[in-house]
């Protein structure tokens, strides 16, 4: 059964993308943002892959809970687990998604590298990556922070599995003697992960299966014990302008007029794009937000009407601009 679904980064990509076409900003800032929009569009490709084998696996079920993209903030610490798999044995498969185009490759000491055209690049261990996450969730389960199902009077606490998924078009090099690095053998690719979760049952002894059997909990307290930890998750809200440093532009000091007679204020008209003067010693009518009424800057304004479809001529300030629908193609 599907507890939750993963969260839609589309419209962080959508943000990213109307910074991207900001004229003031430089090249260096462009190019960031050029590659965060890569990352993550590369990461939902990786997990939609990996979610497809769960949710084909174990959408009917009501012997497996599936969580997927799951926050969790605990102590000042946070975990961004990808996928979680809960069963009635109360073990939790926590699986790491991965997505290198051209592949990994780990080495005898368990140093990872991925590729780009051609060229490797030493990467964090997605296996230390994903222990952090499984720490993070066992200090969670000690606490008071979730109730956990009981037994006999006895609080069940669930056994964690690391698994770390790779995209099926990649290959893996995996180093001679593959005993040399701890938790290599739960490195697979996305198809495969029926096929090692049904090799950790055969390989368990008789002492674990009997451990096993007597922890065994009713579909519907699993379901309630997997709402429960769905429920703790904690959004993320990124603030993408200042994480790349992007301020609005200065806005010029106003002139004062110098002739001697009275000032009227001016009415405040919303500028278009095709606006003449007709007097050639008029004043310049402020640029401001068709929304909010912030005075803007003629670089924004600027933007706005070389996006007419999507403006419809009108002028708007950045955090207006996001409310504004793209119309429909």
């Amino acid at each position: 059964m599907i507890i939750k679904q993963a969260h839609n980064r589309e419209r962080d990509i959508e943000e990213l993308n109307t910074l991207l076409a900001l004229p003031y900003i430089d090249s260096d800032t462009k190019d960031k943002i050029s590659r965060e929009i890569r990352n993550i569009q590369s990461g939902m490709k990786g997990e939609k892959e990996a979610a497809y084998h769960m949710n084909f696996q174990w959408t009917e079920s009501k012997n497996w809970m599936v969580i997927h993209d799951l926050r969790l903030e605990y102590n000042g610490h946070v975990a961004q687990i990808d996928h979680l798999l809960l069963n009635r044995f109360m073990e939790i498969y926590v699986c790491e998604s991965k997505r290198f185009g051209e592949g990994i490759a780990i080495n005898e000491h368990g140093e990872f590298s991925a590729f780009y055209k051609g060229k490797s690049y030493g990467i964090p261990s997605p296996i230390e990556q994903n222990n952090h996450h499984i720490k993070l969730l066992q200090r969670l389960f000690d606490s008071d922070s979730i109730e956990l199902p009981i037994r006999l009077g006895v609080k069940m606490k669930p056994k964690l599995i690391s698994l770390i998924l790779i995209a099926n078009s990649a290959r893996i090099s995996r180093p001679k003697n593959e005993k040399s690095v701890e938790g290599l053998d739960r490195i697979i690719k996305n198809e495969q992960i029926v096929k090692r979760i049904n090799r950790d049952i055969d390989n368990e002894n008789i002492f674990s299966m009997v451990r096993s059997v007597s922890k065994i909990i009713s579909p519907e307290t699993l379901q309630s014990f997997a709402e429960s930890l769905a429920a703790l998750h904690k959004p993320l809200e990124m603030n993408w302008r200042a994480r790349f440093g992007i301020n609005e532009p200065t806005e010029p000091a106003p002139v004062k007029a110098e002739h001697a007679d009275p000032v009227q204020s001016q009415d405040e008209i919303q500028p278009q794009a095709d606006v003449r003067d007709n007097a050639p010693n008029a004043a310049p009518a402020r640029l401001f937000c068709a929304s909010c009424k912030k005075t803007v800057s003629p670089k924004v304004a600027h933007f706005c009407w070389s996006n007419k479809a999507r403006f419809q001529g009108r002028v708007y300030c950045y955090n207006c601009q996001r409310s504004v629908k793209k119309p429909a193609d």
